[in-house]
């Protein structure tokens, strides 16, 4: 997987923040949490909603989510902040896509921001930030910030492994891999797949979940078929590729048609990924997850840049003579990979 880009200035990754607030919940108060990992963010509110608000105390929570329409103003921050709790250790006050990040911030802002009282805890949740920006700098300031990136392979291994343990179920590795492949690298998609799999397992008896259950019981994996067919274009072994393609097509998951077009776009992702040669950059550019994005980038670094443009434009050739009818459909598909296993021009 690609290496995950340096954090800005003062900025925490997601496993440190998590143990600050399990382990130092009293020294935080302003929080700016960014990024589109929901699951993580969804945990990071849960869990600070366990740390400060004591049972039967939702007096002391206050929700303002634009996004359903909510109105936020610094001078409602203050107003709520004031108030000091009623019943929990600290009043919680959790605030969804403000918007603030993307506009200019003034003096008197930057100070309700700085003093926080010590009786509140306020969390910013925005999906993107300028690390430029005069009002994120103040955040850095004054409060703590972290970025809620997708979580690294090893990582979401790891959380696939105790999620199958609350079900009392082990899991190998070839199957954890293979159902992150198919949810992408998305735990909120991982998690429902999981209690979906939970399910199946208990009854049918079975307490080990394989990559025959995995297949059984999730969606196709082409994504994961098409890097395995282009990991053996990469090292150079057509026959490899040609053997997983077979295999694709006698499992009739996809009409030959969806895998050839599949394999046209993976190549498009690998020219991008060879160019950009950053994980992180591939991802915003392409609108993908960060585990897939840095898939692609390593998968390129197998492939010569000239290799990989002179195989996507005969892809798209064939392309154009498959749809004119001069050439067989799946013939086209196998001379795009042994291409692909071989050019270097």
């Amino acid at each position: 997987m690609a290496k995950a880009k340096a954090l800005p200035k003062g900025v925490l990754g997601y496993a440190d923040f998590f143990k600050k607030l399990m382990n130092e919940p009293d020294s935080l108060g302003l929080i700016l949490l960014y990024g589109e990992e929901q699951y993580l963010i969804d945990g990071a509110v849960k869990t600070a909603k366990k740390k400060y608000i004591s049972e039967g105390g939702d007096i002391d929570y206050s929700l303002i989510d634009v996004r359903t329409g909510d109105d936020f103003s610094f001078a409602k921050l203050e107003e709520m902040t004031s108030m000091p709790p009623w019943m929990s250790s600290r009043r919680l006050v959790i605030i969804r896509q403000s918007g603030i990040l993307g506009r200019e911030i003034d003096d008197k802002e930057i100070e309700i921001l700085k003093n926080i009282p010590s009786s509140a805890v306020v969390i910013f949740i925005e999906d993107s930030a300028d690390s430029r920006k005069k009002i994120f700098k103040s955040f850095v300031q004054y409060g703590t910030v972290v970025q809620m990136t997708e979580m690294e392979e090893d990582d979401i291994a790891a959380r696939v492994t105790k999620a199958f343990g609350k079900y009392e179920l082990s899991v190998d590795n070839r199957a954890t891999m293979s159902l992150i492949s198919r949810c992408g690298g998305g735990m909120l998609a991982i998690t429902g797949e999981i209690a979906k799999i939970a399910l199946y397992c208990k009854n049918e008896g079975y307490t080990r979940v394989t990559e025959e259950i995995i297949e059984e019981c999730c969606p196709p994996d082409i994504s994961g078929r098409i890097f395995d067919i282009m990991d053996a274009c990469g090292s150079k072994n057509p026959a490899k590729a040609l053997g997983t393609l077979n295999n694709l097509i006698l499992a009739r998951e996809e009409p030959v048609i969806m895998i050839r077009v599949a394999v046209i776009n993976h190549l498009k992702r690998l020219i991008m990924a060879k160019e950009l040669n950053d994980g992180k950059k591939l991802s915003k550019e392409l609108g993908i997850h960060d585990f897939y994005a840095g898939k692609l980038v390593n998968q390129a670094g197998s492939f010569s840049m000239n290799r990989l443009i002179s195989t996507y434009l005969a892809a798209c050739q064939s392309d154009s003579d498959v749809k004119h009818g001069l050439i067989d459909e799946r013939y086209a598909l196998e001379i795009i990979l042994v291409r692909a296993a071989t050019a270097e021009r």
